[in-house]
């Protein structure tokens, strides 16, 4: 299993190292630091509020931060009814340039996806759709959504992967069901309002799309 991980982050690798030649952008402006990228993130966000940081970085280089958000009680719906998690990281790739090829995109998706549905005692999760997601400042944000059960709760999630500052972005959302409608969640709003932040866009610069 670790030589399969080891073989798809080398033709990772190589399919970034055909796409940006060395040298050809100056790799601070490509990759800001870590905490520059995390710092743009959004206080709230679609109704999400953003909570604690984890920092992997220091003891897993390349396994980047993630930042925590959740919904707030309101409507008669107790807060964190819906939760999400912001990662940013690299896994010891090259900067990535703003129109990073999409199939590179998917891979990283694919490895949420499979992230998300693997086995877990009393989880039961499959994937309904994919789909691209247009925001200002890159190429599309590539999202798949998840249907299932944690024990007898019916759940609805979202995974979607782009890439911002130079690295990989995953937006990770997951409500009730029967949470949903009464949130009116908006999880494509949320990771668009997200990408956009981490990508050093304001966002009116997506009223267009």
């Amino acid at each position: 299993m670790r030589l399969r991980g080891l073989a798809a982050a080398g033709l990772l690798a190589g399919t970034l190292g055909a796409c940006v030649a060395p040298g050809s952008q100056d790799d601070a402006a490509l990759r800001p630091s870590l905490d520059q990228v995390v710092g743009r993130l959004p206080v709230e966000a679609a109704g999400f509020t953003r909570g604690m940081t984890a920092d992997m970085e220091a003891s897993q280089p390349g396994q980047g931060r993630a930042v925590d958000y959740a919904t707030a009680a309101r409507d008669g719906v107790a807060a964190r009814a819906a939760i999400a998690s912001v990662m940013v990281y690299d896994h010891g790739v090259p900067p990535l340039p703003s129109d990073t090829p999409d199939a590179v995109v998917l891979a990283k998706l694919g490895e949420g996806v499979a992230e998300a549905l693997s086995p877990a005692p009393g989880r039961s999760m499959t994937e309904r759709e994919r789909h691209a997601l247009p925001v200002a400042g890159g190429g599309p944000l590539q999202c798949a959504v998840l249907g299932g059960s944690y024990g007898r709760t019916a759940m609805w999630q979202q995974v979607c992967v782009g890439v911002a500052g130079g690295r990989f972005l995953k937006v990770f959302v997951a409500v009730p069901e029967r949470q949903r409608s009464l949130l009116n969640l908006d999880a494509d709003g949320f990771a668009r309002g997200i990408a956009l932040a981490t990508r050093g866009v304001p966002a009116a610069g997506d009223a267009a799309r």
